[in-house]
């Protein structure tokens, strides 16, 4: 079943429009509303975020999405400091850009494997630059060429395991860099991809629309 709204634990932005995003974190749902945690202090007053028209916008199964709607805010706690608030949305998720679009800058190290009997490692030292769901510009490589077909391995984080799939050269940047389209990747790893890049772009795209 695919998954559309926001779930507890889950990190959104609360869109101020035209002002700023705030980073937050799912605490509680219920019909019609979120509990969000924020985690960093909003610049907008809190007086003006409680009289204001919002938006959240957060990661689905689809990818971006962005609802509309506004902080319920009790006139008992109304200007309170309390960070946790109430948003009560309306109407469904509008989704924003496709899980595959969604790309992010980065410097990620990068295995990359030559497809055969032997799997013959063409390099260790290139690098993700920018990745997406569907396929990610690397650096570092030698003689790049279209149409050349890649295994890799992406190490995340501090996470153990890393990303393993296919690619194929589709892009050509420079000397050494190269676009590469996905071609095997199994869902659990697009999905952390998706994940990856959505939050990674919070950040880079934090400026005032």
């Amino acid at each position: 079943m695919t998954r559309l709204l926001p779930a507890v634990g889950d990190e959104i932005l609360l869109n101020v429009p035209h002002t700023e995003h705030v980073l937050a974190r799912v605490d509680a749902d219920g019909p019609g509303y979120f509990d969000l945690r924020l985690l960093e202090q909003p610049l907008t007053p809190r007086p003006q975020l409680e009289r204001g028209a919002l938006m959240i916008e957060f990661i689905n199964d689809d990818g971006v999405a962005r609802m509309h709607g506004r902080l319920d805010v009790p006139a008992t706690r109304r200007g309170s400091s309390d960070p946790t608030v109430r948003f009560a949305h309306r109407g469904t998720p509008q989704l924003l850009k496709r899980r595959e679009y969604v790309r992010a800058t980065v410097q990620l190290p990068l295995t990359l494997v030559r497809p055969g009997a032997d799997e013959e490692v063409v390099t260790a030292d290139a690098r993700a630059l920018d990745l997406s769901g569907g396929g990610m510009l690397i650096g570092g490589l030698t003689n790049p060429r279209l149409g050349d077909e890649h295994g890799f391995a992406l190490l995340v984080g501090d996470e153990a395991e890393p990303i393993r799939g296919r690619g194929r050269v589709v892009r050509l940047v420079g000397a050494d860099k190269a676009g590469l389209q996905f071609t095997e990747l199994d869902e659990a790893g697009r999905i952390r991809l998706t994940q990856l890049a959505f939050s990674m772009s919070r950040d880079q795209r934090r400026s005032i629309d």
